[in-house]
């Protein structure tokens, strides 16, 4: 981390500038981007992807059954009365 400081008559601003000097190449800089990549962005986003199928799975079996559960309970409501 390297430290700047601006300054005019009146005032003064230190600003702190972060830098990626760990890696001793391009290489391993590619290759930790690659890994950020992949767990903070496709990971989520393949287990989003999931989730989201088998809900929709769910509801869509649901409505196909929907015809059924009307009956049932138009069969209720007549021995009911």
């Amino acid at each position: 981390m390297t430290d700047s400081l601006f300054y005019n008559a009146d005032n003064y601003v230190i600003v702190a500038v972060c830098m990626d000097n760990n890696f001793s190449g391009d290489e391993a800089r590619i290759a930790f981007s690659w890994y950020q990549l992949t767990i903070v962005f496709l990971l989520p986003v393949i287990i989003m992807a999931y989730c989201y199928t088998f809900v929709i799975r769910v509801l869509w079996l649901s409505t196909k059954n929907l015809p059924n559960l009307i009956q049932a309970d138009r069969c209720v409501n007549e021995l009911v009365s």
